[in-house]
């Protein structure tokens, strides 16, 4: 289910509970608030527009699914919240805000508010949503005068909430999370959040799935192999799995099976096959779509040196490791007639 076409009618009720970190004094805590927020229809409405341009980032929001059941979690709540009252919401949230403290164990994780609401969508869908939101600080310039105001969140940058939206899907609901700190370059949500705080999980999104397995079956492959040309065969056939091959899904086994043998074969599947992914899943390569479009690799020369190229440019390239007099010879003819197009000498620091 995707979240692109989602349009919020209204938001009923929100309440804000503030969230003091974790000090070396002292652990995270919750200042809970007893009273329902209150806001006019200007401040309703960029609420839902915050919230919009958050869930339909399509690099930064995912669809999760529950890990934790158990009395006490967010799954729980889900199938009381829409009858509650609203004293019987503040109750909720006030416990929620709680759990959300403590999952606040790192001293690096900032504090914030936790605003914690429900609504409708155009669809009459109900919604429920959780926003971890980090104070900031901006200025602003009145009367010719730069003036700081602090304590400022949900700014249109983003970059400093997450959000748990829970769509009602018949008799359940469906967990999305947005994360600001998402990036290409991650391999993984914010744990603290997702994981500790709203039990849910990311183990089965095909989306983080597929580039996390790109990412690690490359890196597997340049660590370990250390010929040039197998290298390359190697990252070919990995780009060859996301970008041809027709059956949908991705088998990390099967890949083992395919382009690895004895040691090699054993290392790959312990790291890689038992640990990570044990069971085939649906191919989605939308996060690394782009990487597979540049299919740009690295081949190390030194340790602070490295060609970068893609795998075509770099099929035909060949490194000799301690040259001798009698390679030079070897190579002399290839490059008198052309075969050798160009030399790199990487010289050993006096």
């Amino acid at each position: 289910m995707k979240l692109a076409t989602l349009e919020i009618a209204s938001i009923d009720r929100v309440i804000a509970h503030e969230i003091h970190p974790k000090t070396m004094e002292k652990d995270a805590f919750a200042k809970t608030n007893s009273s329902l927020l209150k806001f006019r229809k200007l401040e309703k409405e960029i609420l839902i527009k915050r919230i919009l341009e958050a869930l339909t980032s399509t690099t930064k929001t995912f669809q999760l699914d529950y890990e934790d059941k158990s009395t006490d979690s967010v799954y729980s709540l889900m199938t009381k919240v829409k009858k509650q009252t609203d004293k019987e919401f503040i109750v909720s949230s006030a416990s929620l805000a709680e759990e959300l403290a403590y999952a606040h164990f790192r001293t690096k994780i900032p504090g914030g508010y936790c605003l914690i609401g429900n609504g409708l969508t155009k669809n009459n869908e109900f919604f429920f949503f959780v926003i971890k939101a980090e104070l900031q600080e901006v200025f602003n310039v009145h009367n010719n005068e730069l003036t700081l105001i602090k304590d400022v969140f949900l700014s249109p940058a983003k970059d400093f909430y997450k959000i748990g939206f829970f769509l009602e899907s018949g008799s359940n609901f469906i967990p999305f999370m947005y994360d600001d700190q998402f990036s290409l370059q991650k391999k993984d949500l914010t744990e603290y959040f997702y994981g500790t705080f709203l039990g849910l999980t990311t183990d089965r999104n095909d989306k983080l799935k597929s580039k996390n397995f790109y990412e690690d079956t490359k890196s597997f492959i340049e660590t370990n192999i250390d010929d040039v040309h197998d290298r390359i065969g190697l990252l070919k056939a990995l780009n060859v799995l996301y970008r041809e091959n027709t059956t949908g899904l991705i088998s990390a086994r099967e890949f083992s099976d395919n382009y690895f043998e004895g040691e090699l074969k054993t290392k790959f599947e312990k790291k890689i096959v038992e640990e990570k992914y044990p069971i085939s899943f649906t191919k989605d390569i939308s996060l690394v779509e782009n990487r597979l479009e540049l299919q740009r690799i690295s081949i190390p020369l030194s340790y602070s040196m490295s060609i970068v190229g893609s795998t075509s440019e770099l099929d035909t390239l060949d490194i000799i490791n301690d040259p001798s007099k009698q390679t030079m010879k070897d190579i002399e003819p290839q490059i008198n007639n052309g075969q050798i197009r160009k030399m790199i000498l990487v010289k050993q620091a006096t």
